[in-house]
């Protein structure tokens, strides 16, 4: 919940592995997110379009919380801010706040505060969602779940009832799991990181930003910045009661993380040597060169030139990061109000982000609305339990690409990884689908692919 545990795809990219040397890719591809928990995958595909000015890509979204859906419209909204409002490097920071941090900067608490009504006019007036967020297709969300959305945005406004204590209940949650091996925990952190994360492959993660992030929350950390105000996208189960709010606490992953969705690789290879296990960058440090690009060619619509002054680098360095915040440290008096509602978000003809219903976890492989839709589908590692046979249904009969995402770059354990990789391979057999994954090579997967192919004519041939 809230992050994914591979890294993010560029579906264009990867449905065009599939075509033969001479294949095209077709004028449409439409893309199934089932639970990928965070909008990596749609935001290093919609970066690359401006490479494809003739391909119109959908995807199609379900997770099963509602607090989700309205996270993923925030971070997409962030990614496509007008430029009149922020700059790259001022939507970069500002995503990276939002997307990792239970604590954030004031300036970050301003725009939610303003942002969220700009995300209820989206959701209650369909003629302002059209001028303001095009990208945006809310037919398939039920008016009840409108009500939720619009709930959830008023929760995320400043207001003196609308309370969300994440540190203190951080700590609780953090007390509840460790036991008697709370007054020892950088040890049991330590452990994770070593013998599960870096084990398993996630080796760009660095000893001092995972232990504040396990400690306080707080996943990207920058000297520049202080974060003192509770990230409010963090809330799930919210529950209405008068003028005051009722929600879950502190729920979602606290033991993995949010740095492999844009924090494990890059194109720069110099940026990820290490040294006697002592890594040049943080993984911090890669997620913001990521989120950086991404950000950069959504706006400039041109390949994105890599400038080391466009980044951290703090690997080898230990940031005084000042003491955790408690409970009683988080700023209670609300910044200043700003708005972000004066420029509509930047255009892209070629892209729409369709949100379908909380049911649809259960009813989508149901019935016949999507039968034969689907190009492409990513299905995330919680969710895989949710398949059912009918999903086959769902996909293209001339060719279709099945992303798994596994449990590897997690601190699940590697017999744990390894049961949940044979249930996906079962369950891949089962359904005839042809492996495109390389599983003879010996390195970790955090995806896997595979094909589902029935047309004579064996368009989509080839292996990664």
């Amino acid at each position: 919940m809230f992050w994914g545990f591979s890294e993010a795809l560029n579906f264009v990219e990867e449905y065009r592995k599939l075509l033969p040397p001479d294949g095209q890719l077709p004028v449409s591809l439409n893309i199934l997110l089932f639970g990928s928990g965070d909008p990596r995958h749609v935001l290093a595909t919609a970066s690359k379009l401006f490479q494809h000015p003739q391909l119109t890509v959908h995807f199609y979204l379900v997770e099963g919380c509602i607090e989700l859906i309205a996270r993923h419209m925030l971070l997409v909204a962030v990614a496509f801010e007008n430029p009149t409002q922020l700059s790259v490097r001022g939507k970069t920071d500002l995503f990276l706040d939002l997307f990792g941090n239970t604590l954030i900067r004031p300036f970050s608490s301003a725009y939610l505060n303003s942002k969220a009504r700009v995300l209820t006019n989206i959701v209650t007036d369909p003629d302002y969602a059209e001028r303001y967020a095009p990208i945006f297709d809310l037919e398939a969300l039920k008016y009840k779940e409108r009500d939720q959305l619009e709930n959830v945005f008023r929760f995320w406004q400043n207001g003196q009832t609308h309370v969300f204590n994440i540190a203190r209940y951080w700590d609780d949650r953090l007390r509840a799991q460790l036991g008697e091996r709370y007054d020892h925990r950088d040890g049991a952190f330590d452990w994770d990181l070593q013998m599960r994360l870096r084990e398993n492959g996630a080796k760009q993660i660095c000893p001092q930003e995972y232990k504040h992030w396990r400690k306080t929350g707080i996943a990207f950390v920058f000297p520049e910045y202080e974060q003192s105000d509770p990230n409010k996208t963090f809330a799930v189960g919210l529950v209405c009661n008068g003028n005051t709010y009722q929600h879950r606490g502190s729920v979602g992953d606290n033991t993995t993380g949010p740095y492999i969705s844009f924090g494990q690789r890059c194109p720069e290879e110099r940026l990820m040597r290490s040294k006697h296990g002592v890594n040049d960058f943080r993984s911090t440090d890669i997620t913001e060169r990521n989120v950086h690009q991404i950000v950069y060619e959504l706006e400039a619509r041109e390949p994105y030139h890599f400038d080391p002054r466009d980044i951290h680098q703090f690997g080898a360095h230990q940031l005084d990061m000042g003491k955790a915040l408690n409970a009683h440290d988080t700023r209670v008096e609300q910044p200043r109000a700003e708005r972000y509602d004066a420029s509509p978000l930047l255009e892209c003809t070629n892209f729409k982000l369709h949100f379908l219903s909380v049911e649809d976890v259960l009813h989508l492989q149901e019935g016949s609305r999507f039968s034969n839709h689907f190009d492409a589908a990513f299905v995330a590692s919680n969710y895989f339990s949710f398949l059912k046979d009918g999903f086959a249904y769902t996909w293209k009969d001339e060719g279709c690409l099945l992303c798994f995402e596994t449990r590897q770059l997690t601190t699940f354990s590697k017999e744990e990884i390894t049961t949940h990789a044979e249930s996906i391979k079962t369950w891949a057999k089962r359904n005839s689908l042809q492996p495109v994954t390389n599983f003879s090579i010996n390195k970790p997967h955090s995806t896997l692919r595979y094909k589902h192919q029935q047309s004579a004519t064996g368009a989509m041939e080839g292996c990664i």
